[in-house]
């Protein structure tokens, strides 16, 4: 079971050859499962479309797994639209001051991509839900 006050958990995707890649994230809970905000163009959003299957393990904001804890598996999807902004929701009032925080630097990053032109992507979230 994983416990919602967990501040960060290691989110393990795969890559095509099988190989494991641990992300330290920052999670919500949805009710039933739970969500991870994240940019499109990302290496785990591609694992992830590629096999839905990760895991999950308790772990501190550089990745280092708490002792003793246990890998939790669960499947994982992309969502965007109103489900992205659900997830981005519950993270904001999970970590209200970090995310305000990087939200002011997200808001530079789009504001600079505009006055470039670059195409922007649409919101994303990952939601998994435990086996």
């Amino acid at each position: 079971m994983l416990d919602p006050k967990e501040k960060y958990v290691s989110l393990v995707t795969y890559r095509k050859s099988g190989e494991p890649v641990a992300t330290p994230v920052w999670f919500a809970d949805l009710g039933g499962s739970f969500g991870v905000i994240t940019d499109n163009n990302v290496g785990k959003v591609k694992r992830i479309r590629n096999n839905p299957r990760v895991t999950i393990t308790p772990c501190d904001m550089g990745g280092k797994l708490q002792p003793d804890a246990k890998p939790l598996h669960a499947t994982a999807r992309i969502v965007s639209g109103e489900d992205a902004t659900r997830v981005r929701k519950a993270i904001r009032h999970k970590y209200p001051l970090t995310y305000r925080m990087l939200a002011l630097m997200w808001i530079a990053q789009v504001a600079i991509e505009k006055i470039k032109r670059v195409p922007q992507d649409p919101e994303v979230a990952i939601v998994f839900t435990l086996d």
